[in-house]
């Protein structure tokens, strides 16, 4: 037995005797220290960066470039010929890439097809994501997250929603007034 753990002889009880801890229990994480769990901030959706992207995409038109120049190579075309033909191809898809770059309509993808080591195409796919939801459930730019069960704030923005009907009603009135005059 050492510091009151384990078995004081390990006879009959089909163990060695020796003491390991036990690594089934959780342990709490220093940040999350202290506060509790409604306090914590949402995570921060992951920065994206055109450049790899784009650089992605260019690596891809690349690798179609390579495929062109292989299957070439299969049909014993000679260099000359290849060696066209690919560059053809290459300031094809360059100028293709160029003007989605420039439309900003870069390659979109679902989020199932994006692999593993593409975070920035996955960030950006989460990000159109959550504005399509946004706009179909008319959230603004400026909610902020969990002002919902902020009391005296949804308190103020009923009286400005109140003073704003009003202010219709009363713009209604008067203009109903000058039709009849």
């Amino acid at each position: 037995m050492y510091n009151g753990i384990g078995l004081p002889t390990p006879r009959g009880s089909g163990t060695n005797g020796y003491v390991t801890r036990n690594l089934s229990t959780l342990r709490t994480r220093q940040d999350f220290a202290g506060k509790p769990s409604d306090m914590l901030e949402p995570p921060k959706p992951k920065r994206i960066d055109k450049d790899i992207l784009l650089h992605e995409m260019k690596r891809q038109v690349e690798i179609k470039c390579m495929e062109l120049m292989d299957e070439l190579e299969e049909k014993c075309i000679p260099n000359d010929e290849i060696d066209a033909k690919v560059e053809e191809l290459r300031s094809q898809l360059l100028k293709e890439l160029e003007e989605r770059n420039h439309n900003g309509a870069l390659e979109s993808r679902d989020s199932k097809s994006i692999k593993v080591y593409e975070t920035h195409r996955a960030a950006e796919v989460k990000m159109q994501e959550n504005t399509a939801i946004a706009r179909a459930l008319r959230i603004g730019d400026d909610y902020v997250e969990g002002s919902a069960f902020d009391r005296e704030l949804q308190e103020l923005k009923k009286q400005e929603r109140r003073q704003e009907w009003e202010l219709r009603q009363e713009q209604e009135r008067r203009s109903s007034h000058g039709r009849r005059d």
